[in-house]
């Protein structure tokens, strides 16, 4: 390096004293050391999908879910490819329609779709009837769609993703283009504190002009609607028992002293910090505790010490046949959510015959959903282990208390067919001009 061109450098770092980067590109610039590195903050779930437009004529319905493989799935991700389904087979039986999933994650394992009718495939234009389109990086390859691509999203991050998606569509082929399908799950700014995330999932319900919601479950909607979001068209469905999980339960089955955790310590909404802190302290108090036993499933995590010779043993995620082995040799059920959603395993759980402890949040009060379940008011840990306490003294007195329990909400239990609310769906997204 030329003199003239080191003083140069030199008298810009005695001028950026107070600019850091400046005086950092500076610095690398005498020394020829590795360029510094910027900070770039971004939010990579929401991360565009770069589109192409399409020339293909064919009413073509589009899911964006994160992942299709079967360890990354729980109920959301298996619901919304169910809710899809039935969509596409509604509206197939009124117009030749393609099906598409769009993922982030390639197939790695056993998958929640059944790949004997889905095609896993590399081209984004396939005329294929069942598509997925997994792509690991979505800036890599552009993705085409048409004005005849109807985009359906659940979780927060695959709407604002899809919400941008349908206004490149607006702008590239003209109005009108279908509107945004959006199945929604639970209040999704609630699993953040305030932030960016917050900010963004909350987004997603303000653009309600161009969205139908199908909201899962009649306790959420109503939750929206005391908020003030609308949209251009609501429905719901309620939830209902998977029917793999319902042939495996066996009614008559022996229930044991054991106790059912849902673990996932990954989710603050599921309070696991609570639950913990809760049977740790019926554990400590309790005169039956030591003939009791407790194990979690959900997601695996480090067994738990109770004191007592007492521990929490994690299985983590379960193939349904072994997730349901255990709601056949359990009796007492623990699951919390911290949510207006109704939430699967304190239903699956009240269902199986297990006496189950779960908490009310503001209208949603599961007690009136099942004689099994007993809803404390507080999330506290002297309030779940009064739970644990109570249902272990009614499994004491009778131990087949729980299989008696008597469901009040029969479409729980009933077979699986169409929602309703989406044969109106199916025609408004099939009587378009």
């Amino acid at each position: 390096m030329r003199i003239w061109g080191k003083e140069l450098v030199k008298g810009i770092l005695r001028r950026s004293a107070n600019a850091p980067h400046v005086a950092a590109a500076a610095q690398y610039i005498l020394s020829q050391r590795q360029a510094p590195q910027f900070p770039f903050y971004e939010v990579p779930e929401v991360a565009p999908i770069r589109p192409h437009a399409s020339i293909g004529k064919h009413l073509r319905l589009n899911l964006f879910i994160p992942s299709i493989n079967a360890a990354d799935s729980f109920g959301g991700i298996a619901t919304a490819v169910k809710i899809f389904e039935q969509l596409g087979s509604i509206v197939q039986g009124a117009s030749d329609v393609r099906l598409r999933i769009i993922t982030d994650k390639r197939l790695a394992d056993e998958s929640v779709v059944d790949l004997g009718k889905w095609r896993i495939l590399d081209s984004t234009d396939a005329d294929v009837r069942y598509q997925v389109l997994a792509l690991e990086n979505t800036q890599a390859q552009s993705i085409g769609f048409s004005r005849h691509d109807v985009l359906v999203a659940t979780w927060w991050p695959t709407a604002f993703r899809a919400q941008r998606l349908r206004a490149w569509q607006e702008r590239s082929f003209g109005p009108p283009v279908p509107p945004l399908i959006y199945i929604v799950q639970d209040f999704e700014p609630a699993f953040y504190p305030w932030s960016s995330r917050y900010a963004y999932a909350e987004t997603t319900y303000l653009d309600g002009g161009n969205t139908i919601a199908i909201f899962n479950s009649m306790l959420l909607r109503r939750y929206f609607e005391k908020r003030g979001y609308s949209f251009r068209s609501a429905f719901h469905f309620e939830p209902r028992i998977s029917s793999l999980l319902k042939t495996h339960l066996r009614s008559s089955a022996r229930k044991e002293r054991q106790i059912l955790l849902y673990g996932r310590p990954s989710s603050p909404r599921n309070c696991f910090e609570a639950v913990c802190a809760g049977v740790r302290e019926w554990a400590q108090t309790s005169k039956e505790a030591q003939k009791w036993s407790m194990v979690s499933v959900g997601e695996k995590h480090a067994n738990i010490p109770l004191g007592n010779g007492l521990e929490i043993r994690s299985v983590g995620k379960l193939s349904v046949p072994a997730y349901a082995a255990l709601l056949n040799e359990c009796s007492v059920g623990i699951s919390l959510m911290l949510s207006p959603h109704p939430s699967y395993p304190p239903l699956e759980m009240a269902h199986s015959g297990l006496l189950t402890i779960t908490n009310s949040y503001e209208e949603k009060d599961l007690s009136s959903w099942h004689e099994n379940i007993y809803s404390i008011e507080r999330v506290t840990p002297e309030e779940v282990a009064r739970g644990v306490e109570r249902c272990v003294a009614l499994f004491e007195e009778d131990n087949a208390v729980g299989q008696r329990g008597v469901s009040k909400v029969p479409w729980y239990l009933r077979d699986d067919e169409d929602e309703k609310c989406l044969h109106e769906v199916a025609r408004m997204i099939g009587n378009r001009e």
